[in-house]
């Protein structure tokens, strides 16, 4: 019985202070760049922008194109498929061009 009181937590949806810690770690977990893409926070959405030729991988996180600025708006939710899906897709190119990918040594 008492395994299925542990089991009873894990169940509940997880509290406010719990979520917005998660938020946090996926904000500061997030890269400033990816390739061609540059991410950046807006509120609780995840400002990129990126090449046209990225716009299908967009399109599937679920984003909204901002045409005044010209970017993608994505919630922080999504990020995580998003990021994993443009690291498989621009890692191949920019290896092979033997270029920094995230832009790191260039700081």
């Amino acid at each position: 019985m008492a395994q299925a009181r542990d089991l009873g937590r894990f169940l509940q949806s997880p509290a406010w202070s719990e979520r917005a810690t998660r938020r946090r770690a996926a904000l500061a977990a997030m890269p400033s760049r990816i390739g061609p893409a540059e991410f950046s926070t807006l509120g609780s959405m995840v400002a990129v922008r990126c090449p046209r030729d990225l716009d299908p991988l967009m399109q599937k996180a679920g984003g909204q194109w901002e045409p005044g600025e010209r970017r993608w708006l994505i919630e922080l939710r999504r990020t995580g498929p998003l990021i994993r899906n443009l690291r498989r897709e621009t890692d191949p190119l920019f290896r092979r061009a033997g270029m920094d990918l995230d832009g790191e040594d260039n700081r």
